[in-house]
């Protein structure tokens, strides 16, 4: 018996109900009514229920995989006979990949149950691809012959796997001896005392999400999740805070995250305040910024531009700019070679978070490892236009002026003389002078 077939037979019992006025008589129609809606409740089930036309797409069966699928045709051969393009195509040497996967394997292995899994190397093939073209799901579900949702929870569980792989490994450890490491290397490569780090905000740009209203709505017209950083000299990053909501400003999003309050609360394993070459106190170890964020005695940031700067504020607000590029060059480097940044992403809010730990982890573990395996420049994985790339993935924070504290204004200043006394650039006086600074 069909569903309109019961739903007939219910209005006559209810029509005969309402005509009724023996109570027995009711009770029997109540009865008979309510056991035909419950017949009525299974059927509408079952006839919604549609019958499944392909349990696998003829097109994604095993045997199709192997003989068209990229992983075991076009990857193969572009690493036997073409490693520039196998690094083109997942944006990672071959050494690389083989290293990652040792890391990243176990934990994205799946069992054998009623059909043959799709194996960890491909599983991470996938994702990786998706990353470094960014691409639709569409088209990495056709070149990988698979079908598009299997395509889409592989994404994401390989982007949580990636980021808990590598977290623990390719981040800044709080000790005294790694802040003292990164304050060295800033010393060395950008001329600039007792800095543990570089910190920016930037926009990671997605697809509206369902029902949010404006909660991810930012002041260029996007929705978006907030990507803060801190950069260390070697285009590193040392510590991220992702997912803070697109309307938060740099300052906000700072001020809210957990590095912000440890910072404030001075939980950090600093090292020795390092005494530099001024008369006064020794200066303690500070964070680089640009004007959205507040001024600080663990903070510094710019003087403010204007026709009254002279020459020493200049040199400060140079010096400070030469150093504090790096984080804009991290930014730079993650989104040209991650090209998943270059248009909004199709995703939640959840699994956009996922594919920003991923690729940020990404990023610190091609840097790291490009010294020691592959004895190879920074950018290894991108082209000499890729190199020069001004980040179009990603866009800055609204800047907020942030509160200044007498003792941040008196290490403001202390940093000033030092850079035009015997901290001084040969350089320098040029740079300050023809720039607006």
């Amino acid at each position: 018996m069909d569903s309109e077939t019961i739903l007939l037979a219910i209005f006559c019992f209810v029509n005969k109900f309402k005509r009724s006025y023996s109570s027995f008589r009711r009770q029997e129609l109540r009865r008979k009514i309510l056991l035909l809606y419950a017949l009525y409740v299974i059927a509408i089930d079952e006839e919604s229920k549609k019958e499944r036309q392909y349990w696998v797409r003829p097109i994604f069966t095993v045997q199709r995989r192997l003989l068209q699928g990229a992983s075991d045709n076009l990857v193969i051969e572009m690493e036997t006979a073409d490693k520039q393009k196998f690094v083109n195509y997942f944006r990672m040497d071959p050494i690389l990949f083989q290293e990652l996967l040792k890391l990243v394997g176990p934990s994205i292995v799946k069992q054998y149950v009623v059909r043959e899994p799709i194996p960890p190397e491909t599983r991470l093939q996938i994702t990786l691809r998706y990353l470094a073209s960014g691409d639709s799901m569409a088209s990495i579900s056709y070149a990988y012959q698979i079908g598009h949702n299997t395509a889409s929870k592989i994404i994401s569980e390989t982007c949580e796997a990636i980021w808990n792989a590598l977290k623990e490994t390719y981040f800044t450890d709080d000790s005294p001896e790694n802040w003292q490491e990164i304050a060295n290397e800033f010393q060395r490569l950008w001329n600039y005392p007792n800095c543990i780090g570089c910190i920016d905000g930037k926009h990671v740009t997605l697809q509206g999400p369902a029902n949010s209203g404006s909660t991810h709505f930012n002041y260029k017209g996007h929705h978006s999740i907030n990507l803060l950083a801190i950069s260390d000299a070697k285009y590193r990053f040392t510590m991220v805070d992702i997912g803070a909501e697109g309307r938060h400003s740099d300052g906000g999003v700072f001020k809210n995250s957990e590095m912000g309050k440890r910072f404030e609360e001075g939980i950090f394993k600093l090292p020795n305040t390092k005494p530099i070459e001024i008369d006064g106190p020794p200066l303690p170890y500070v964070l680089l910024a640009d004007e959205a964020f507040p001024l600080t005695t663990y903070m510094m940031r710019p003087y403010p531009r204007s026709g009254k700067l002279d020459l020493r504020k200049k040199v400060f607000n140079y010096r400070l700019s030469r150093a504090r590029r790096v984080v804009e060059s991290a930014f730079g480097i993650l989104a040209a070679r991650w090209r998943i940044y270059r248009k909004p992403i199709i995703a939640s809010v959840a699994n956009a978070r996922k594919i920003v730990q991923a690729t940020v982890a990404l990023h610190n573990f091609i840097i790291s490892n490009e010294e020691t395996l592959l004895s190879k420049s920074t950018y290894v994985c991108l082209t000499p236009e890729e190199r020069n790339l001004i980040s179009q993935g990603f866009s800055s924070l609204p800047v907020t002026r942030g509160r200044q504290l007498n003792n941040g204004i008196e290490i403001q200043n202390a940093y000033s003389n030092f850079f035009i006394g015997t901290g001084a650039l040969s350089f320098q006086w040029e740079r300050a002078m023809n720039n607006d600074f």
